[in-house]
């Protein structure tokens, strides 16, 4: 199942996707380890976090990776409708209040988007 959570954030260098591949702006589950992160792209900057959301554990992607990125800017979880700004994690709405997404640090090299 796509965005399972993890126990760890991925190592250093991991690639976890292509700028190619992903929509601008917009938001997709990542390539490694089944998803378990999600890619959010505006411009050429990316941002990435933990594919969990912390009200209830759940993938914040839909079938096929899609992830619900509204206006360009916030990162809503498909079950409870918590949103996250999609700069930094915080949660800005829903259940989820007083939590915020796990970020992992990455850049762009080559067109790879890769953990730092």
């Amino acid at each position: 199942m796509t965005g399972m959570p993890v126990s760890g954030l991925p190592k250093a260098g991991t690639v976890l996707g292509h700028l190619d591949d992903l929509p601008d702006p917009g938001a997709r589950a990542s390539t490694w380890n089944d998803g378990a992160v999600i890619l959010v792209r505006r411009g050429q900057t990316v941002t990435a976090f933990l594919n969990t959301c912390p009200h209830a554990q759940r993938p914040l992607n839909l079938p096929g990776g899609k992830v619900m990125l509204h206006e360009g800017q916030f990162i809503v979880c498909p079950v409870h409708g918590a949103s996250f700004a999609a700069t930094d994690g915080v949660c800005v709405g829903g259940p989820a209040a007083g939590y915020g997404l796990t970020g992992v640090e990455v850049e762009v090299v080559g067109g790879e988007v890769r953990v730092v």
